[in-house]
């Protein structure tokens, strides 16, 4: 099974190799590292709480202070240096950090995409198949459909379910993805099999219970017997031609930002 993904989809390294030479860069490491001396401080200084009452005129509660003094000073020099190499300060998480200081790639895992997930089910399928995100069909203004999945058992659509159906404001995605799902269909030139994919039984239970479903229902857990078990039905230069079909319609959003618009 491949991940095929478009440039704007495709993880890249937050910073440069030109940028990682530049005084901004040896700002932002340093920041880092009073971030870190001041956070380690902090805590130290509650670990050793006794042993500082005990000991020393100042509390430990004063030393914690200072510890948060310095960490604010480290955010604010790491702060420098980032908007000095163009790093978005929004969404700082210790993966983004981490990526930064051993320069790689930058790939986190973002709410409402579970195509990861998917992935790693149908991982013992041959590299014939492949798996597309964030498709925008013909004609269906912004509508995204999560995966298109496409191998020579077909072509397959997914939405990854997770939400609970019995909270008032669940909204049935399935008759909007069942069509956009048609629509797809139409634009390939083949039929197209929409699946919703539940992450447990019991929410596949619960969703048929309170909506009727309009496509194919499978748990993440299924999902590899059930391709697994797909007659074969198109040629190697027929997939190659869908896939590039699909390709065309992704309409996708950088790595670290939202999955949905």
């Amino acid at each position: 099974m491949r991940l095929v993904r478009n440039e704007i989809q495709t993880p890249k390294k937050l910073v440069s190799p030109e940028d990682r030479r530049k005084p901004a860069f040896m700002v932002l490491l340093a920041g880092l590292a009073v971030l870190a001396a001041g956070a380690g401080g902090f805590f130290l200084a509650y670990i050793m709480k006794d042993y500082i009452k005990e000991n020393w005129e100042i509390s430990f509660r004063t030393l914690q202070t200072y510890g948060l003094v310095v960490v604010f000073i480290g955010v604010g020099i790491y702060m420098l240096g980032a908007s000095a190499l163009k790093i978005p300060i929004r969404n700082t998480t210790y993966y983004k950090l981490k990526t930064i200081v051993k320069d790689e790639l930058y790939d986190p895992q973002r709410k409402g995409d579970y195509t990861k997930s998917i992935a790693a089910r149908l991982t013992d399928l041959s590299d014939t198949w492949s798996i597309t995100t964030q498709i925008n069909p013909p004609e269906t203004a912004d509508f995204i459909i999560p995966q298109v999945i496409v191998g020579p058992g077909g072509v397959f659509t997914s939405w990854p379910l997770s939400e609970h159906p019995d909270r008032k404001a669940f909204k049935n995605p399935g008759p909007a993805f069942d069509k956009a799902s048609k629509i797809l269909g139409d634009a390939l030139g083949v039929p197209v099999t929409p699946v919703m994919v539940f992450s447990t039984s019991k929410i596949l239970q619960m969703y048929k219970k309170k909506c009727e479903p309009v496509t194919r229902t499978l748990t993440i857990l299924d999902l590899e017997d059930f391709f697994e078990k797909r007659k074969k039905k198109l040629s190697e230069e027929q997939i190659a031609a869908l896939e590039t079909k699909v390709y065309a319609m992704i309409k996708g959003t950088p790595p670290g930002e939202k999955f949905w618009e």
